[in-house]
């Protein structure tokens, strides 16, 4: 099996931990678009590469995340957002005209930060457009159905964990000291709610002791200033970080957490939280339905109010050792129980199965 990547790999391990355990399966996969240094350049001749690829007998394509589609400026020009999705579109269609299959794992329903001048018709045409839909959970599913963007044809399979450098069972224990440190961790954007985060750790009660990290790069100036100007009012008990942490310190970082919180306001699927339950830390997340297959002893969920993050926070600072220490345990069974060598298996299956049916 043949199976051409878009996009690059990127900083997310998603698609170099699937793929190596692909190819260990006999899977030949190799990534669109590194014709030449220029970006530009590379969506311009991806049609060119991909009659190239098909004449050499290439069946397949993976799309992963379609951020690899804007253009330059399409971050502040509508018209150049516009003119990414007629290229969007004519590549969808290159794929069709050629007789190549087309494989969307739908790590987001919609992307996070807007890629397209219309992101939801962008994703119904992806959909229409490909043959096999796969995704996290259920709960993704119901969300592409809600966007009225439901696949001919979809399968579940779980996200992978994303291991620490170390063996989790010899990293510390969560809850062993007085002070109990929460932590967000992950690229800071929008909608991964480190502004509600902070705003609720401010309004905790006295009696909660506790400390707050954020870390993690933060692109938009505005949520940084905002980030920054509330931290001084937390003084000591709220350290930030916005800078990426590099892939060595990251186990380090996890391990000094007792808790990592994961306020978001809308999420498909989060690497962040299986990195965090593969270091045996117990998460504070929202009840969302994408969220709502994590085990409920390793996890701490609230209303997605301020005021319940506010009280899931005074929770998590106040709980007996012996509680952190057990949903420690629980999150790293959890984490366990998904490996990417079944993961690379079922998705080889499942791609397997499109080019049976439709040759």
């Amino acid at each position: 099996m043949k199976i051409l990547v878009l996009p690059q790999e990127d900083a997310n391990p998603y698609q170099r931990l699937l793929y190596s355990e692909m190819r260990q399966l006999g899977v030949r996969a190799e990534y669109l678009g590194r014709l030449t240094p220029s970006h530009t350049l590379n969506l311009a001749l991806l049609p060119a590469e991909l009659v190239y690829r098909r004449l050499a007998g290439w069946q397949v394509v993976h799309l992963h995340w379609v951020f690899g589609f804007a253009l330059t400026g399409s971050g502040r020009i509508r018209a150049q957002r516009r003119l990414s999705q007629v290229w969007f579109a004519v590549i969808l269609h290159c794929i069709r005209m050629l007789g190549v299959r087309l494989v969307w794992t739908a790590h987001n329903v919609l992307p996070h930060t807007a890629v397209f001048a219309d992101d939801v018709a962008a994703r119904r045409r992806l959909v229409a457009s490909c043959d096999l839909v796969i995704a996290h959970s259920e709960a993704a599913l119901a969300e592409l159905d809600g966007i009225a963007a439901t696949p001919r044809r979809a399968a579940v399979i779980p996200h992978g964990p994303f291991v620490p450098s170390r063996p989790g069972a010899s990293l510390r224990v969560p809850g062993q000291d007085g002070v109990r440190e929460i932590l967000l961790f992950g690229k800071i954007q929008a909608y991964k709610g480190a502004e509600t985060l902070v705003r609720a750790f401010l309004a905790r009660p006295a009696w909660v002791r506790a400390r707050l990290t954020i870390a993690g790069e933060c692109p938009d100036p505005c949520i940084r200033s905002v980030l920054t100007e509330l931290a001084r009012s937390g003084g000591d008990d709220i350290s930030l970080r916005l800078e990426r942490v590099p892939d060595r310190e990251v186990t380090s970082l996890l391990e000094a957490a007792d808790v990592v919180a994961l306020p978001f306001e809308r999420v498909t699927t989060s690497g962040s939280a299986m990195l965090a339950m593969c270091h045996g830390r117990p998460l504070i997340v929202p009840d969302l339905p994408a969220l709502g297959s994590l085990p409920g002893n390793a996890v701490f969920r609230y209303d997605r109010s301020i005021p319940g993050l506010t009280a899931a926070l005074a929770q998590a600072a106040s709980v007996d050792a012996d509680v952190l220490a057990k949903m420690s345990s629980a999150a790293l069974a959890y984490a366990g129980r998904h490996n990417w060598a079944d993961i690379a298996a079922e998705t080889r299956d499942q791609i397997a199965g499109v080019l049976t049916r439709c040759d």
